[in-house]
């Protein structure tokens, strides 16, 4: 059943890759500027391609998490997680103008990334549960934003994840409570797949670094259910779709606040979704709560 979570994953993954790639119309580089092409989206927008860069990128991550297990009866609370990771990817800056005037600043990212989690790295609650975890999975950021300058930008992002983690917990079998032990066993056995999303800010100098704050909410669940797990997904992916239709419609109008509008409908959307999630984990069917995590991250990313 793992391999069969990890190869659908790995295809919803490359898919969205291979659509963004598609949806670069006459790009055909690493490094364009003044392209005289003319590129149509959904039937609804008309931009020129001013430039385009594509580079590979390192990203150093750190931040801190609050893990939540709601079906937890008697355990005490978690502990606080610092964490550390790194990420190898792609971004692509992509600047054009509308036809009508205006111009659009785009941020694409993909990752494969790498992240250590411990309550050890802070001050703790012996009472509580202390925990460390390694995640690891596929990692996607878009994003629309302003220049600031000749090659500097504040981009408002969104991004998604499909991610495996594994946890364990120290102090664990110092708690009597079989049932809850049982239900965070599940948890440290193997590594279980999980989904996140993430809303926040990047700040790029020169197209060659920057510095990026975000709040991020994942799920881990306690055994992955393929078909529910699908079904809750293409509710989401219906309303993400909409939502693009509606983004689309203020991007050739209005291109000034599209990138506020993008970032605060998108996050507000799966901030909601995920909420829904905290009890189940594929809201709107009935099944078990999953391991929720709220965090802040701080990564410091190059571009070379």
């Amino acid at each position: 059943m793992s391999k069969n979570v990890f190869a659908i994953a790995l295809f919803l993954f490359l898919f969205n890759i291979v659509l963004a790639q598609e949806n670069e119309g006459a790009d055909t580089g690493s490094h364009h500027k003044g392209e005289s092409v003319a590129v149509k989206l959904f039937g609804k927008r008309y931009f020129y391609i001013k430039e385009y860069f594509q580079q590979p990128t390192i990203s150093l991550q750190t931040g801190l998490g609050s893990p939540t297990l709601g079906s937890l009866q008697k355990l005490p609370q978690f502990n606080d997680l610092n964490f550390a990771g790194i990420r190898l990817g792609n971004s692509k800056i992509k600047t054009s103008e509308l036809r009508a005037g205006g111009e659009i600043n785009e941020l694409n990212q993909d990752f494969l990334f790498l992240e250590n989690y411990s309550s050890k790295w802070k001050l703790k609650n012996n009472a509580n549960l202390n925990t460390k975890m390694w995640r690891f999975g596929l990692f996607n950021t878009d994003g629309y934003g302003y220049r600031l300058g000749e090659k500097n930008f504040l981009m408002l992002t969104y991004s998604t994840s499909l991610n495996w983690s594994k946890l364990d917990v120290d102090n664990l079998q110092s708690f009597n409570d079989s049932s809850d032990v049982n239900k965070l066993s599940r948890f440290t056995d193997q590594f279980r797949f999980g989904t996140a999303y993430a809303s926040g800010v990047s700040f790029i100098l020169a197209r060659a670094v920057s510095l990026d704050i975000n709040y991020e909410r994942s799920i881990v669940f306690p055994g992955h259910k393929v078909w529910y797990w699908l079904g809750s997904e293409v509710i989401e992916l219906g309303a993400h779709l909409l939502l693009d239709e509606f983004i689309e419609k203020i991007l050739s109008s209005s291109p000034s606040v599209a990138p506020i509008v993008n970032a605060i409908l998108k996050g507000g959307l799966s901030f909601g979704i995920y909420e829904l999630r905290k009890d189940n984990m594929n809201w709107p069917f009935k099944t078990e709560a999953p391991l929720f995590n709220d965090g802040v991250r701080i990564g410091l990313t190059f571009m070379f």
